[in-house]
């Protein structure tokens, strides 16, 4: 069993702001922080505590943020038709709510939250048998949060919000995360009850701690291990801020993963990429979407791999560029190579500087060294591809085929104006423009004009 396991929990996540410090036709929510959404950094670690369901809250762009969600996350659609404050959004939610326990309520830009975290929360909120449960942290610089008001006893007696907060309560520097656990029931008879009497003119989710106590409920604020987990996002100022601290994340786990990795201020490896052992990953170099590295690999400096498949002991030179590609083991890549979509290289694929390849398979051990382009072709093993070789694939409207065979030579600068063929163990002379099939184990050459040689021939000079 899942050891975050919650059978009778719901959570309820706040997506309904506009952001309009983002400066964005993108709701805030959507905005990404390596490779994926701020909210759907949130969802999947809720996911991991396989609650009974997810309510997802919207208003700005709401349809544009579920559609955004709905295919990678089960959740159900909440709309806060106004923005009256998180604790008339949290109302909203309560249809979904009526068959949990406990209600759990995140913020969905906050995306270094760790399922740890929530964990940590829901443990001491079941063993304490608290009616509202909240995260809080304890920061020296406190401004922009509602501050976590205690007696001398040490018991909550109220959160201050920062634009109700006096001056003595403004040097509180213990914080509300602004995520809550609360029992189902106590929720809803809470959330009736507060008021908007306050400078916003809001009705806010931590009013209903005061109320809670007047009426002897227990209240318990759970301090978090990792403060930087309750970073929300506000500003491009902070998506870049929560962006530089999750990959310091990423990049310390890899490292403990036996993953060596060169200057890694400069690096970028978005969280879902995988990594083998003893691969080493030099300056520059950005690893992104559903990448995954074999083990022993070199990649870079300054290669850019997305959505590719290495495996083992593959070298990507550097500044080469891969997206969508597969390639096998002892494979070695650039520099300054581009591997489009849908390129399938075998084992010992050898791909040079200023090399292109399309949509494209190519057998073990062959090679393509320098200066080409090879679209929309199959090639076998063992083929050594010239310089300057070009499969010319497009004749204006459509994309035609090359097909080559195993142990081919294709001679420098040739042209194969495709569809054509050129069967196994053929040889192309340099030079050649190839229209049709190349029969096997010959020499194919076309005709070249005659050399010829002008005597005192001068050179155009500028007037």
């Amino acid at each position: 069993m899942n050891q975050y396991y919650y059978p009778k929990l719901q959570v309820v996540v706040l997506a309904a702001g506009q952001g309009k410090r983002m400066c964005s036709s993108t709701p805030k929510v959507l905005h990404e922080v390596l490779g994926k959404s701020m909210l759907s950094h949130v969802l999947g670690n809720i996911e991991a505590l396989s609650p009974q369901g997810i309510a997802l809250v919207t208003g700005h762009g709401g349809e544009q943020v579920y559609t955004a969600v709905e295919k990678t996350h089960h959740v159900s659609l909440v709309k806060q038709l106004e923005q009256l404050g998180t604790g008339h959004a949290v109302q909203q939610a309560e249809a979904v709510c009526k068959n949990a326990e406990n209600v759990l309520i995140v913020c969905g830009d906050t995306p270094l939250l760790q399922v740890q975290t929530l964990f940590q929360l829901l443990t001491e909120h079941v063993h304490s048998q608290a009616d509202i449960s909240f995260l809080s942290a304890v920061i020296d610089e406190p401004a922009g949060y509602g501050r976590v008001y205690r007696n001398k006893q040490g018991t909550v007696e109220r959160i201050v919000e920062e634009r109700d907060a006096s001056a003595d309560e403004k040097q509180i520097q213990e914080v509300s995360s602004g995520i809550f656990c609360v029992n189902r029931e106590r929720l809803f008879h809470y959330l009736r009850k507060i008021d908007n009497n306050n400078e916003q003119r809001e009705y806010y989710l931590p009013d209903i701690v005061p109320l809670a106590l007047a009426e002897g409920g227990r209240v318990e604020a759970v301090v978090m291990s990792e403060a930087s987990d309750m970073l929300g996002v506000n500003d491009r100022s902070q998506l870049r801020h929560v962006s530089e601290i999750l990959q310091r994340r990423v990049i310390d786990a890899w490292e403990k993963e036996g993953v060596s990795i060169e200057h890694p201020s400069t690096v970028r490896i978005d969280v879902s990429v995988k990594i083998g052992v003893d691969t080493t990953i030099r300056s520059g170099c950005q690893l992104l979407g559903n990448t995954q590295i074999g083990d022993g690999c070199e990649l870079g400096p300054y290669a850019v791999i997305q959505d590719s498949w290495l495996d083992d002991k593959v070298n990507i030179f550097a500044f080469s560029h891969l997206d969508g590609a597969q390639v096998g083991a002892h494979a070695a890549i650039g520099p300054y190579a581009r591997l489009r979509p849908q390129t399938e290289l075998d084992e010992g694929v050898k791909i040079g500087n200023f090399v292109e390849v399309k949509k494209s398979v190519l057998g073990k051990n062959s090679k393509v060294n320098h200066l080409s382009y090879i679209g929309d072709t199959m090639m076998g093993e063992d083929c050594n591809i010239g310089a300057g070789t070009i499969t010319c694939n497009y004749d204006g409207a459509n994309k035609h085929k090359t097909v080559i065979g195993d142990h081919v030579f294709i001679g420098s600068d040739t042209k194969l104006i495709a569809p054509v063929t050129v069967e196994s163990g053929a040889t192309v002379g340099a030079g050649s423009v190839i229209t049709k099939k190349v029969q096997e184990n010959g020499l194919t050459l076309s005709v070249r004009p005659e050399q010829r040689y002008v005597r005192d021939w001068k050179r155009p000079e500028k007037i």
